[in-house]
């Protein structure tokens, strides 16, 4: 079924499977920064989870276009996520209660 084609799996440095969760889109693009995983989707989609859980932070911002590379400022202020078409489009993070 397409639930299992994709997953997102985290590991300790040792190799111990920490997190696992299957996943509804293709990732076409990852960032990490200490708390969050920021993905992009071949299917518009930007997700953040939390990386210990790897669960959702936020509901899925759509972006229109399919995402070819995410990346976090250093401040963590924004995300900086590259589309498709050229576009880049700059969201703002903040606390995941805020985004």
């Amino acid at each position: 079924s397409l639930q299992e084609r994709f997953a997102l799996h985290l590991y300790s440095v040792n190799g111990k499977l920490l997190s696992s969760v299957p996943l509804d889109r293709e990732v076409t693009a990852m960032c990490l920064t200490e708390d969050f995983v920021v993905l992009g989707t071949a299917e518009c989609g930007l997700e953040i989870r939390e990386l210990q859980s790897l669960r959702a932070a936020v509901p899925p911002v759509p972006m229109r276009v399919p995402v070819h590379s995410v990346s976090v400022t250093k401040e963590k202020s924004h995300i900086l996520v590259g589309l498709e078409d050229g576009k880049l489009i700059v969201v703002g993070a903040g606390q995941p209660a805020e985004v």
